[in-house]
């Protein structure tokens, strides 16, 4: 980031202040917590036992060849579903009110091979805060050979982004937790954003990553040690591949605005730039809204982080009807398919050179 960007204040009596005060007076009224409910409970116990079913097939030493890269690439899934329901939550303080109770539940990130500390500094903060801002967004920075914002320079390799992008998808997950967190935990180590109780959790849930899926397996496995790096690899492209593109359907479609800050300010007030950058998708998907922990209901989770996400099917018909009482967009795609489309759209259209697109309409 180059200089700290300014919203718009927010004012008494507009769209942020309006639908904050309705949403916990919803709260209020139904005597309900904004944290985990029975029902959320539930999920993490599913989730956690369908990955101890992976975890325990391997160690069976059942499995050799391709039906132990099958079941890494399982554990793979499962890690990813596991991120969406469980750790993305506590890693925004709304799966309980208790502030140890969500450090720890959110270790389940650590334990994935991630780092919940990097997440919180670059997601909750940067993510949250400057949604599709291209140089503020570490979430459509990610990687220099796809062009996510048409405020992103044009490259001649960008033109085969449309074919190269969802291989990328797939890989992202490798460099992210053997390369890129290290890089930024060493720099946050070194300028004191990081204490020496954080390097201790860091490297100490690395290290247990590594032993539990690689060397233990290597160990106490009949299958020969190329097989399970295949598998870790399977486990990697699989949980990388369903996190990409469950976090781009939300932020990188046609719908969505891409603001350019002017002289350090951006136009809106906060919440308003959030309901321009974010769309919804497949809320009315039972099946897809259990799996993916809410994030498809991605418009109440940028204005409420610290909301359980059980309960955004409620919010968002709050949040709907305050958006057109006040003119707000309230972006949806109302199926997967469409979601999924549409991304793939914008990363066609942004793979043209902006040049040849400026003459072409001249």
């Amino acid at each position: 980031m180059t200089e700290t960007l300014r919203f718009e204040r927010k004012k008494p009596g507009d769209f942020h202040s309006t639908v904050k005060e309705r949403v916990y007076r919803y709260f209020e009224e139904n005597k309900i917590s904004q944290h985990a409910n029975g029902e959320m409970y539930g999920k993490a116990l599913v989730h956690i036992l369908l990955y101890a079913l992976g975890l325990g097939l391997i160690y069976s030493n059942q499995f050799q060849g391709l039906w132990l890269i099958l079941i890494y690439g399982y554990l793979g899934l499962m890690s990813g579903l596991m991120g969406f329901n469980i750790s993305h939550d506590a890693l925004h303080g709304s799966f309980s009110s208790k502030r140890n109770i969500n450090r720890w539940v959110g270790y389940t990130f650590d334990y994935n091979g991630e780092s919940s500390f990097i997440w919180k500094e670059t997601h909750n903060v940067r993510h949250h805060t400057f949604t599709n801002i291209t140089g503020y967004d570490g979430d459509i920075d990610k990687s220099p050979l796809i062009r996510f914002s048409p405020n992103d320079q044009w490259h001649p390799f960008n033109r085969f982004q449309p074919i190269y992008t969802w291989i990328l998808y797939s890989l992202v997950s490798i460099p992210w937790v053997y390369y890129t967190d290290y890089k930024v935990f060493w720099s946050a180590l070194k300028s004191g954003r990081a204490t020496s109780s954080d390097a201790w959790v860091f490297y100490s849930f690395k290290a247990l990553n590594l032993f539990l899926l690689i060397f233990l397996p290597i160990m106490i496995l009949s299958a020969p040690w190329w097989q399970i790096l295949l598998g870790n690899l399977a486990m990697h492209m699989m949980g990388g591949f369903v996190i990409s593109v469950i976090f781009q359907l939300a932020h990188v479609v046609e719908e969505v605005s891409f603001p350019s800050p002017i002289g350090g300010k951006i136009e809106d007030e906060w919440a308003v730039h959030e309901m321009k950058t974010t769309a919804n998708f497949a809320t009315d998907n039972h099946f897809l809204s259990y799996w993916l922990g809410g994030l498809n209901f991605q418009i109440e989770h940028h204005l409420f982080p610290q909301v359980c996400h059980v309960h955004y099917p409620a919010l968002s018909k709050i949040v709907k009807e305050t958006a057109l009482e006040f003119g707000v967009p309230y972006h949806e795609n109302k199926t997967f398919s469409k979601a999924l489309y549409s991304h793939a759209k914008l990363i066609y259209k942004l793979s043209k050179s902006p040049l040849k697109s400026l003459q072409s309409r001249n």
